[in-house]
């Protein structure tokens, strides 16, 4: 079946002719050939604890935009996409269009990211955003700089080695108290598990 139900959200399969069409043409360059498995993982979290309305909200490493798609569906959130990789948009755009919401595409890398981009925004979320071990000093600032900016952020990973070390310098540091670190389990629609 080329359309399938996710979390309420309308998901297109490999098998859908629109989605062989823009591998095609749009080849995805940094990971974002599909939706990684620790959206669910977020989007499980989100279903257990609702996120306020009307929040404005940037989905780092978004890929095909997911959660930002089910953050604007669900809570009405005014939703920026920022993806390094400007070949993800037309699967973003696909699917933001799919589940009837609009979605605004970014392109920039997490370093370039400064103090005046990030204070537009109340959530910074990201799933699968931490999967290459240089990718951990990039993160390690980024996290670091929205606990100073005090910007409440949610990210979901399965648990790699270059996500958990991340976490443990953020544990070590003096701010650690406002760093909540928890095991996640999704038994359906299938069995996941990762750490938020």
């Amino acid at each position: 079946m080329p359309v399938r139900s996710l979390f309420g959200l309308h998901l297109l399969t490999a098998q859908d002719a629109r989605i062989r069409r823009l591998k095609r043409t749009h080849r995805c360059a940094v990971h974002g050939q599909k939706v990684w498995r620790s959206a669910s993982v977020l989007l499980d979290y989100f279903q257990e604890y609702p996120l306020d309305k009307g929040l404005k909200i940037l989905e780092l490493g978004a890929g095909w935009g997911l959660a930002g798609i089910y953050c604007a569906q669900r809570f009405n959130a005014q939703v920026t996409a920022l993806d390094i990789d400007p070949a993800v948009f037309p699967y973003l755009e696909l699917h933001a269009q799919l589940n009837d919401v609009a979605i605004t595409p970014w392109q920039l890398d997490f370093s370039a990211l400064t103090d005046t981009h990030l204070q537009a925004f109340d959530l910074v979320i990201g799933s699968d955003i931490c999967f290459w071990d240089q990718q951990s000093e990039v993160l390690l600032a980024l996290m670091e700089k929205l606990q100073r900016l005090a910007i409440r952020t949610i990210i979901a990973d399965p648990g790699r080695p270059p996500f958990l070390k991340v976490v443990d310098t953020l544990l070590s540091q003096p701010a650690a108290h406002t760093l909540a670190v928890e095991n996640w389990s999704v038994p359906h629609p299938f069995n996941l598990h990762g750490v938020i």
